[in-house]
């Protein structure tokens, strides 16, 4: 009984945690008062989030199950294994709807009307979209997008900040152009490996232009002590997990590459602190 319920809690990927605390990028760039003036909610949207992804996860696994199994990288997945089988899946999605539709209903609609749209665009994602390059970055960069409008006005009392969409956007389509980067091998063309290449350098370089605008503006304002060091953080987080999403010796999963490296670690909790301080 143990095991299953590991096994099924496998389906429920950690990546997710750190995607959906995209949510508290609105706050975090505000400073410190507004995280704290804005926790209750941002906790339940959060939540809203970690919920939705599991769920998508879940879908998404059992479509592509049948190929996974082919795939070195993918075959240990509990559906590709044979660990979990199709309805217990998805009875665990049954499980998840119920606290999701609950909280749902206390938060404001926009909520549901951005968590509609992410679902619809996954939808597209798994049935047409995955593998096509450039759409499929785009797809989950504005995945993140969504997150970032669901911790902002009208939700909660942020304004939302360009600048911020921007870098949201930016940083995730830099990070799936490295998750191209990892799932490289010998099959692909060599143009696949240039093309990941230039996305994750041109994304990058939108992140960081967009950071340096927010903390430049906190720092006018003087609501930011050294404005200078979260862009610094951000390039050194950068650059340590674009090595350790190319070199053969840490070809992971992208949550080990971020949570497993205290480099990485060190720098997304700096970054933070600077924020808030």
């Amino acid at each position: 009984m143990i095991m299953k319920l590991r096994n099924l809690l496998a389906l429920l990927r950690p990546k997710q945690v750190y995607k959906a605390g995209i949510v508290w990028l609105p706050a975090i760039f505000s400073g410190k008062a507004m995280v704290i003036q804005q926790a209750g909610t941002l906790s339940l949207v959060t939540l809203v989030w970690i919920l939705t992804s599991s769920i998508v996860y879940v879908f998404n696994d059992l479509k592509d199950a049948p190929e996974d199994r082919k795939r070195p990288d993918r075959c240990h997945r509990p559906l590709a294994k044979g660990t979990v089988q199709p309805v217990e899946a998805i009875g665990l999605v049954g499980v998840l709807l119920i606290p999701l539709i609950g909280i749902l209903s206390i938060l404001p609609g926009r909520v549901s009307l951005l968590i509609g749209a992410y679902c619809f665009l996954n939808f597209l994602y798994s049935l047409a979209l995955k593998g096509k390059l450039g759409l499929q970055q785009a797809i989950i960069a504005i995945g993140f997008w969504l997150r970032l409008l669901s911790g902002a006005a009208p939700i909660v009392a942020i304004i939302p900040s360009p600048w911020a969409a921007l870098f949201t956007l930016g940083l995730a389509y830099f990070l799936n152009c490295l998750k191209g980067l990892y799932a490289y091998d010998a099959s692909h063309q060599r143009n696949y490996r240039f093309a990941m290449g230039i996305g994750a350098g041109l994304a990058g370089s939108l992140a960081l232009a967009a950071l340096v605008a927010i903390c430049l503006k906190r720092g006018i304002e003087g609501s930011m002590h050294f404005p200078e060091l979260p862009p610094l953080f951000c390039i050194v987080g950068m650059h340590r997990v674009t090595y350790r999403s190319m070199d053969n010796s840490h070809k992971k999963e992208q949550s080990d590459v971020f949570f497993r490296d205290w480099v990485t670690l060190f720098t997304m909790v700096s970054f933070v602190i600077f924020f808030l301080l």
